[in-house]
């Protein structure tokens, strides 16, 4: 009974033929699950710059916390070395990404003995590893622009003082502020002018603890938000035979928008990734109640200034671009 079935959907599905959206959608799908990578399991120097990246920018993170832990992130560090020593077996260890890698294990050694920490095994993996370090990683000490010189402060300065901040102040953000953020970040450019975006404000401590609980990248200073924003697209706005990512494309560029207004009113942030579990999404979904068509595109941690603020170095690659 189940082969007939089962010969039955199989008929259905041929006849019925893929849907220019479904198309679109496995294509990117097999793209990804073939150029994607897996920390410790890279097959090419792309790979493995993403996921060296990422992880020593977790082990920045944890540097830059004001409350710190000596022997924070064990696992990070063990599958950073690993990688840095799978990597220096196969490509040159003078790029700037591998260099400030290095930078970072240095930090978190100088840092951990500096606490009463050490890890002799450790130590010697990282001083076996070829190359040089730069000077490029770890944490700084962060003093924002003043309000009176964000005011006059022209685009570059605004890019390139901007950081994410993980530690903030007890004084609560007003809203108006909040608001007049997300008002001038109505202003960012989006397919056809259709501006497919919203913002949730969440204000209730007690919601917005529940939401923290579904996102999987605020662990040791989540609890100093003072307000949670969750960026959202809405599928209503776009065009199903050709628009298949373009909800993604234009809240990106709409919650990059956010995150500059929201400097630009003194504001501290810090961008979270939506890259949810099921169970996660439907968590969030069911808490702040959003409509079936507005799909997660971003969590912004907010709040006030600390009096002493520190962050990540985050130093940027160069540039990359190909001129035909």
């Amino acid at each position: 009974m189940m082969s007939i079935v089962k010969k039955a959907k199989n008929k259905i599905k041929k006849l019925l033929g893929k849907t220019p959206e479904k198309t679109l959608y496995e294509n990117y799908y097999n793209k990804y699950q073939r150029f994607s990578f897996v920390d410790g399991s890279c097959t090419d120097e792309k790979q493995f710059e993403a996921s060296i990246t990422r992880l020593y920018h977790t082990v920045e993170k944890g540097l830059s916390y004001l409350n710190y832990r000596p022997g924070f992130g064990k696992e990070n560090v063990e599958a950073l070395v690993r990688s840095l020593e799978q990597y220096s077996k196969q490509y040159s260890v003078d790029k700037f990404f591998y260099q400030t890698a290095l930078s970072v294990l240095n930090e978190y050694v100088r840092k951990n003995a500096e606490h009463g920490v050490e890890n002799k095994e450790l130590s010697k993996r990282i001083s076996a590893l070829p190359g040089k370090k730069n000077e490029a990683g770890g944490a700084i000490k962060f003093v924002p622009l003043s309000s009176e010189e964000l005011s006059k402060a022209n685009y570059k300065e605004l890019v390139e003082t901007r950081h994410s901040i993980r530690h903030f102040s007890d004084k609560p953000v007003e809203l108006e502020r909040v608001e007049n953020a997300v008002k001038l970040a109505q202003y960012t450019p989006s397919a056809c002018n259709r501006q497919g975006w919203k913002t949730y404000i969440v204000n209730d401590k007690a919601v917005l603890r529940e939401v923290l609980k579904n996102q999987n990248g605020n662990r040791g200073f989540g609890q100093e938000f003072d307000k949670l924003l969750v960026v959202v697209g809405d599928l209503r706005c776009f065009n199903r035979d050709r628009e298949v990512f373009q909800v993604y494309i234009d809240g990106g560029m709409y919650a990059m928008r956010v995150l500059d207004s929201l400097y630009y009113e003194r504001i501290a942030s810090v961008p979270l990734s939506a890259s949810l579990t099921k169970e996660q999404e439907e968590n969030v979904r069911k808490l702040l109640k959003l409509d079936p068509a507005e799909v997660l595109i971003m969590f912004i941690g907010i709040g006030n200034y600390p009096d002493e603020c520190q962050t990540t170095r985050s130093e940027r690659k160069p540039a990359e671009y190909t001129v035909i």
